[in-house]
This record gives C-alpha cells, sequence and structure tokens, in this order.
C-alpha cells in the first residue's frame, strides 16, 4: 500500500460507476468505493479520506442527505463533489448551498473532471 498516494472514496448506487471511477482514479489514487451511504459514512470516519465523490440520486441516503451528514460532522472536513445526471440549475445551487465545493454531471468529461479532482485534493 502506498502512504503517499491520497484517499478518494465515491459513493454512488451504480457498481458501473464505481467501476468506471477506480479505473479512472486508479493509478494516481487510494480508491475506495460504496454503494451504500450508511456503510461510507461509517467509512469516513473511522479513516482518514482527502476528497468524497457523491451521487446525488441512490436509494437508501440521497446525495443532499449524505453531503448534510458530512458537512453536519466537525470531524469531516473534506472536499466533496457531488456527481449526478442532473444539471439542471437549481440542483447546481443546491448543491452548492449544502457545501458542496464542485459538481460534476455524468456522462463524464474525464479530463475535466480529473483536473476538479486535483485542485481539490491539493
Amino acid at each position: 500500500m502506498d502512504f503517499l498516494k491520497r484517499t478518494i472514496v465515491a459513493v454512488d448506487d451504480s457498481p458501473i460507476i464505481l467501476k468506471m471511477l477506480e479505473c479512472l482514479l486508479k493509478g494516481k489514487y487510494e480508491f475506495r468505493g460504496f454503494t451504500k451511504g450508511d456503510r461510507a459514512l461509517t467509512y469516513l470516519r473511522e479513516k482518514y479520506v482527502n476528497l468524497v465523490i457523491l451521487d446525488i440520486d441512490m436509494p437508501d441516503i440521497n446525495g443532499f442527505d449524505m453531503l448534510d451528514m458530512i458537512r453536519g460532522d466537525l470531524r469531516l472536513e473534506m472536499p466533496i463533489v457531488m456527481l449526478t445526471s442532473n444539471n439542471d440549475k437549481n440542483h447546481v445551487i443546491e448543491c452548492f448551498k449544502r457545501g458542496a465545493n464542485d459538481y460534476a454531471v455524468k456522462p463524464l468529461d474525464e479530463l475535466l473532471f480529473m483536473q476538479k479532482l486535483e485542485k481539490l485534493i491539493k
């Protein structure tokens, strides 16, 4: 295990999206993917994580609620990028009002997405 690599956690109910993110990030970052929000929250509270990617539309805990939980926990101060297929302006504004650092729309522009992550994770 490379202790110099930064750790990114992604929460998305789609295993396909998680696999795509893992393939995109695996060479540069330690990656941990979760399909369930409650498991991800437990992990975030137990491990040091540099950045979180949250899908908004999830069945157990949606991304907005999870964002609120993370921002409400003073122990968790990492950057958060919201990931969704919805690019409605009001949706984007809601993400930023709740404390998201950035927003990405599926399907991802991989180069732009990586630039966003690298800027936030420094």
